[in-house]
């Protein structure tokens, strides 16, 4: 159970509160949540504070939409990194984009399970190895940055750690105050039910 209180748009005194309400549920992927339903995911938490969460969704839309890594690729980091901090929320989302990307549901489920999956394709391996190389040892060696650095470019790996930053952050504030997945989708992690 989340340690917040949905907020509803009735409820919302602050004018820029209101403005990322708005922004967040005209996204493609809110248009089957009803009128008037209070935000959920890191929303829930970010419109606490809707300047920082302005400024962040804009990072994480051009990391995603507009940026300079493939949409698989982006995918394939998001839920390494949501697995990573056991993020339910990040993966219960992003796992199904990932296959819908382009990645191997294989991969996708080795992930949910903490397994290291076996990629047939070099950039998915490379993007894999940085992400979880750099959440777990905090630096990378010389052969993951040069695989990465080979598949992204000097400009591609500054957006990739970019979006390694980004979804570690949703991650832990989904995590901080234990926001749920949305009513109808499944808890993804089998070591975390209980």
């Amino acid at each position: 159970m989340s340690r917040l209180k949905p907020i509803r748009p009735d409820e919302m005194t602050d004018d820029a509160q209101r403005a990322y309400y708005d922004k967040i549920m005209s996204r493609e992927n809110f248009k089957d949540i009803p009128a008037g339903a209070p935000l959920s995911g890191p929303f829930h938490a970010y419109q606490r504070s809707p300047n920082f969460a302005t400024k962040m969704s804009d990072v994480t839309a051009y990391l995603r939409h507009d940026g300079l890594l493939e949409k698989r690729l982006v995918e394939l980091a998001t839920i390494t990194v949501g697995r990573f901090w056991s993020a339910e929320v990040v993966f219960a989302s992003h796992g199904p984009a990932a296959i819908k990307a382009g990645i191997d549901s294989e991969i996708v489920e080795a992930i949910r399970h903490k397994k290291t999956p076996e990629f047939a394709r070099a950039d998915e391996a490379a993007i894999y190895t940085f992400t979880q190389t750099i959440l777990t040892k905090h630096e990378v060696d010389d052969d993951t940055y040069q695989a990465a650095l080979d598949v992204l470019g000097e400009a591609g790996l500054v957006e990739l750690i970019g979006l390694i930053g980004s979804y570690s952050l949703t991650s832990m504030t989904l995590n901080t105050f234990k926001i749920p997945v949305r009513s109808g989708m499944a808890r993804p992690y089998p070591d975390k039910q209980s």
